[in-house]
């Protein structure tokens, strides 16, 4: 009787410790968790989307750095344009009649101009700062110049052009050495004038544009004004 009853109890121990073995697997085997090569592959993704999102901000950065150079360099062409149009315009004016040359030169790339602005010229070519003013290039340092002095930066070399309307409709460069009295100075009865600018950097990722430094990728965007400024004291005897 004894030892049926020993037995069953110990039995009963070892198939508890079965149970609870079985238990123990089970749990294991239910328990769920990454492989070294599930995080690798999870990491690899995890790196190629950060680095197109980074290609992304590096680009719209580069977007935006550009757009706010062009803007600045075309205020800029758009400003000394606005100046040297009205200068340009305003030669020959001369209040007190003292019959000065309007344009004392003028050639392809460059312009002087007189203008008795002060009204107080009353004799000989006026004098004052605003009164006899030439425009030319820089080629060197990229610059429109204002009698001798920096107007603009930026500028596009050889990008400086004027070309003049002559009182019998052609067009051309004056010349006062050919003989003749058609299309000299005082018969230019208007200017077309063209300047080209560019931005302080270059573009990476722009190729068509002013080569800066040629030993670097990209090139500088530009912009182009072009305007064409009627002079109102010329050609008052066209009239007569």
């Amino acid at each position: 009787m004894m030892s049926t009853q020993k037995l069953s109890q110990g039995s009963w121990v070892v198939f508890g410790k079965a149970i609870k073995e079985m238990r123990i697997r089970d749990v294991q085997e239910n328990e769920t968790g990454f492989t070294l090569i599930e995080l690798l592959v999870a990491m690899a993704v995890g790196l190629v989307v950060l680095a197109a999102v980074l290609h992304i901000f590096v680009q719209q950065n580069q977007t935006c750095k550009v757009q706010t150079e062009v803007a600045y360099a075309q205020q800029n062409v758009r400003g000394a344009m606005t100046v040297m149009t009205r200068e340009i315009r305003a030669a020959g004016y001369d209040p007190e009649d003292n019959a000065f040359d309007a344009i004392k030169t003028a050639t392809a790339s460059s312009i002087r101009v007189l203008s008795n602005l002060s009204g107080d010229d009353e004799a000989g070519d006026p004098d004052d700062a605003d009164e006899d003013v030439t425009y030319a290039m820089d080629n060197g340092n990229r610059e429109l110049t204002r009698n001798g002095n920096t107007a603009i930066q930026n500028v596009v070399p050889n990008s400086l052009q004027f070309t003049y309307t002559f009182s019998d409709g052609d067009t051309g460069i004056p010349d006062e050495t050919d003989g003749d009295t058609t299309n000299d100075l005082d018969d230019i009865r208007s200017v077309a004038v063209q300047l080209q600018v560019h931005t302080e950097t270059e573009d990476p990722y722009f190729a068509d544009g002013y080569d800066l430094n040629p030993g670097i990728t990209g090139t500088c965007r530009t912009r182009t004004l072009f305007t064409r400024v009627r002079i109102r004291n010329m050609g008052f005897e066209d009239l007569e």
